[in-house]
């Protein structure tokens, strides 16, 4: 509905060029939060304590849509590993958030896969519902890169790995350490 609303208005800047105040304040108040991350609480695999994003808001948070049965989501998991242990005593959280694995599906990956982050879980009905307030993930995995205040900064879609794409892997330590440093 809003973005209905949004297009409407667009298309009528667009054809009479003019927008009264009304119509820039209804702009403004659809677009507020257009960058916020929406929040959400979740179990943690490891103790099942709960997770909330809203918590971590003066943190930079990487948030990793992922799944145990995604291969390229796997080979993200040892270049996630080392940001965190670089990073997270200097503010930075990374959450791998399961689209699709119940709890005892990702404790018997954990068997095989070492993850040192939060690796998170919850009702399918739940999950979708996080997947669609962040714009509908298409495909994993996918990865959001939030600043302090839970500000979306960056989006990453696909694989972010070092050695095959060092362009990526770059843009997001640059993005990580200047999020860092505000």
């Amino acid at each position: 509905m809003k973005i209905k609303f949004l297009l409407l208005i667009i298309i009528s800047f667009i054809y009479t060029n003019n927008l009264d105040q009304k119509q820039l304040d209804k702009i403004e108040e659809l677009t507020a939060d257009i960058d916020l991350a929406k929040d959400f609480t979740l179990k943690s695999v490891k103790n099942d304590s709960l997770i909330t994003l809203s918590d971590m808001k003066d943190k930079v948070v990487l948030i990793n849509f992922w799944a145990t049965w995604c291969g390229p989501c796997r080979m993200e998991i040892p270049d996630f590993n080392e940001l965190y242990e670089k990073y997270n005593s200097k503010g930075l959280n990374i959450l791998g958030l399961s689209i699709s694995d119940t709890k005892k599906q990702l404790e018997n990956f954990l068997k095989a896969y070492e993850i040192n982050y939060p690796v998170l879980y919850g009702d399918q009905e739940n999950i979708d519902k996080i997947i669609f307030e962040y714009g509908g993930v298409y495909s994993i995995p996918t990865t959001f890169l939030i600043g302090k205040n839970n500000k979306i900064k960056r989006i990453y879609p696909g694989a972010i790995l070092k050695e095959y794409d060092p362009n990526m892997y770059a843009d997001l330590i640059f993005n990580i350490e200047l999020l860092l440093s505000e």
